[in-house]
C-alpha cells in the first residue's frame, strides 16, 4: 500500500478542516489492516485504495461521535454503521470470488 497516496487523497477530500496527519495515518493503518484481514491478503491490493480512502474519511468524521447508532435533533438525524467496511461487502465478496476462481483450487460450499 502506498500510504502517502492514501494520505494525500484523504487530506484532499477533508480540505483544511482535518485532524493531524498522525491521527489520519493511524486510521489509514486500521482500515488497511481490517481490509487485508477480510481479503485474506498480506498487502492491500491497489484496487482497494479508494475504498480505504472512503472508509478513512468516514472514520475521521465519526471521531467525536464514537459510533453513534442514532440521534435526533429537530429535523436532523444522525446514525452510523457499526462496521464502516460493511458498505463495501459487495466489493470484498466479488474480490474473494474472483480470487477463488482465478486460483482454480478454491472450494465453495453452498448451503441450501
Amino acid at each position: 500500500m502506498n500510504d502517502a497516496t492514501i494520505l494525500d487523497r484523504v487530506k484532499t477530500r477533508l480540505g483544511s478542516t482535518r485532524p493531524p496527519d498522525d491521527l489520519i495515518n493511524e486510521l489509514i493503518q486500521t482500515i488497511n489492516d481490517r481490509l487485508c484481514i477480510r481479503l485474506g491478503e498480506e498487502k492491500l491490493p491497489e484496487v482497494f485504495n479508494s475504498i480505504c480512502v472512503d472508509a478513512v474519511i468516514k472514520a475521521v468524521r465519526r471521531i467525536y461521535y464514537e459510533g453513534i447508532s442514532s440521534e435526533n435533533v429537530s429535523n436532523l438525524s444522525t446514525s452510523f454503521y457499526e462496521d464502516i467496511l460493511s458498505e463495501y461487502a459487495n466489493e470484498i465478496n466479488s474480490f474473494l470470488k474472483s480470487k477463488i476462481n482465478s486460483s482454480g483450487n478454491g472450494k465453495v460450499v453452498h448451503f441450501l
